[in-house]
């Protein structure tokens, strides 16, 4: 096999990091619009679970449902943001590096690094994703679950109320153990 200039592996090494990036870039769009989508699904859920119980067309026992349609949401939204990140560090840390040598200037992806040093790792720029996510996933649930508490006069009602509170436990301490990474960075 016969080497390749060096221009012509440079550029073979540009075409494929670009490729891969546009597909990455892809999947990151995937991935942001499923977490609006499961915002809403949250936000639309909740608010028909709580009208059928202010309008007494459902009893408050409905409420049970509020912990288990939140946090399954919540932690599907947790694993997309996951997976939001993992894409940006590959990008950071893989595919710019690689093209920076490659083309011998490092301004290449500019705005990817500018996004990531002055706004999603500057302290206090991601409050109202973490407003909304607290908010949404872990004080609706609460509030569903200390809400039904009085009207809870079934073994079965106990039941989904335990089950409940247990991925409520859950959905906190992953939240807690994300959030120091993630969200407080």
């Amino acid at each position: 096999m016969v080497d390749q200039p060096d221009t012509e592996n440079a550029s073979r090494i540009v075409q494929c990091a670009l490729a891969e990036f546009a597909a990455l870039r892809n999947e990151l769009d995937d991935f942001s619009r499923a977490q609006r989508t499961i915002m809403n699904l949250n936000i639309s859920g909740n608010a028909v679970i709580v009208g059928f119980v202010l309008s007494h067309k459902a009893g408050p026992q409905l409420l049970l449902v509020v912990p288990y349609l939140s946090i399954t949401l919540g932690l599907l939204y947790q694993t997309y943001l996951l997976q939001i990140e993992r894409i940006g560090d590959y990008v950071n840390d893989v595919i710019r590096p690689l093209l920076v040598d490659s083309t011998g200037d490092d301004r290449v992806f500019g705005w990817e690094r500018d996004l990531r040093a002055n706004l999603y790792l500057k302290p206090g720029t991601k409050l109202a994703g973490r407003l909304s996510f607290v908010l949404l996933i872990l004080i609706t649930p609460a509030v569903g679950l200390l809400w039904v508490i009085p009207f809870l006069n079934h073994g079965w009602y106990w039941l989904a109320w335990v089950g409940g509170l247990a991925l409520y436990v859950l959905q906190l301490v992953n939240w807690a153990r994300y959030s120091r990474h993630f969200y407080w960075a």
